[in-house]
């Protein structure tokens, strides 16, 4: 049996985005599963680069190993920033290619790759057993790498019904598998609390597109003025956490509301259990829609926590009790359905106890556990 598994991450690491949580959990798992380990990186020099082990930043010690390999970071040169989009896209296509190139040397060959980039994928397949899984649109040079990886040793895992069908047309050897958490971590607590409790707990936009959370604000303050409940919100950056501070101020309800940055993910894990009704407020675009299965949801739904959500496709697949939807994009709608959660809150309840008797569906473990079957292993 293949033993070691390598997990390669071309971008920034660490990072806030959840791509970097995303790696860290597959490799946490793979490793409870049994397999050898390694997360192999680049190093990266611009003005986005966090300058922290991964360790410190995600502040947690792990059990596989972790390696930031050389890397010519041409984004933190000044010409880079001037660049037409179009050049920094095929630039970055070249680099992944490149590091892609260079870091074969280094991995022992009849391993398992895991990756979210078809490019880096496509380079290292000789030798090895693929592991494509993808978690955004694909555009042009991203759909070519996908179909040449497609014609080696190569298994692809679709996290939305959408994308699923799209892979298994080129190729036979693909599995529709949602995202999963670490129910270790992500886990239900019954307990009774006196007042209602609502969270938004995930970064406040995704590559420059907001996410809603502004909006639904917006609506939960008016909210306020009918029922009596908590608010808290967890992410960031700083300029969109300052808004909903400013918006916040003038409210009235500072008392009922707090607003803090991002935190690891055992004290994030322990604050959402505080919880009763976890927003997903996404607006409508072909990623969101179509490919994105959201991290935010199933860590919430693990955690017993009922969650609302924008009426994306890819979110309406997600089949369970403590499934609630919107509108999206319609935030009266929001609004509205969000008070009919918090004015029957006995059906709540009962949606939170099923919730808890059955949240290690949601486990990546056994997730894992299906693909690595898949794989035949």
């Amino acid at each position: 049996m293949e033993k070691k598994i390598y997990i390669l991450v071309y971008g920034r690491f660490p990072t806030e985005k959840a791509y970097g949580i995303h790696a860290i959990n597959q490799a946490k798992s793979f490793v409870r599963l049994g397999y050898k380990v390694e997360l192999l990186y680049p190093q990266t020099k611009n003005k986005l680069t966090i300058n922290q082990t991964p360790e410190n930043y995600y502040e947690e010690k792990f059990n596989f190993l972790i390696t930031k390999t050389n890397n010519k970071d041409i984004t933190g040169y000044n010409f880079f920033q001037y660049l037409p989009n179009v050049f920094k896209k095929f630039l970055w296509i070249y680099k992944s290619f490149v590091w892609s190139k260079h870091i074969s040397k280094q991995l022992e060959q009849n391993s398992i790759i895991w990756t979210t980039n078809p490019i880096v994928g496509f380079r290292v397949r000789k030798n090895n057993k693929i592991i494509f899984e993808q978690h955004g649109q694909a555009r042009f040079f991203q759909k070519l790498f996908i179909f040449m990886l497609s014609l080696s040793n190569s298994y692809f895992v679709g996290t939305t019904n959408y994308s699923y069908r799209r892979l298994k047309k080129i190729n036979q050897n693909s599995i529709y598998l949602p995202n999963g958490v670490d129910s270790s971590v992500f886990f239900t607590l019954i307990e009774k609390r006196d007042m209602l409790n609502i969270v938004y707990a995930v970064m406040l936009e995704t590559y420059g597109v907001d996410k809603g959370v502004q909006d639904s604000l917006k609506k939960i303050i008016e909210l306020l003025d009918e029922f009596k409940f908590k608010v808290t919100i967890i992410g960031g950056p700083k300029n969109k956490l300052d808004d909903l501070r400013n918006l916040v101020s003038e409210s009235g309800f500072e008392s009922n509301i707090e607003l803090l940055d991002r935190m690891n993910q055992k004290d994030l894990a322990k604050k959402v259990r505080e919880f009763d009704i976890g927003i997903v407020p996404y607006p409508k675009n072909k990623h969101m829609n179509k490919f994105a299965s959201p991290l935010k949801i199933f860590e919430y739904l693990s955690s017993g926590v009922i969650c609302l959500a924008s009426d994306l496709d890819a979110h309406k697949e997600i089949k369970n009790e403590g499934m609630f939807y919107f509108q999206n994009e319609n935030f009266n709608d929001f609004k509205l359905q969000l008070h009919h959660l918090i004015s029957n809150k006995t059906d709540l309840i009962l949606n939170q106890d099923k919730l808890k008797q059955n949240y290690k569906i949601f486990d990546l473990d056994n997730r894992n556990s299906k693909l690595l079957e898949f794989l035949r292993l």
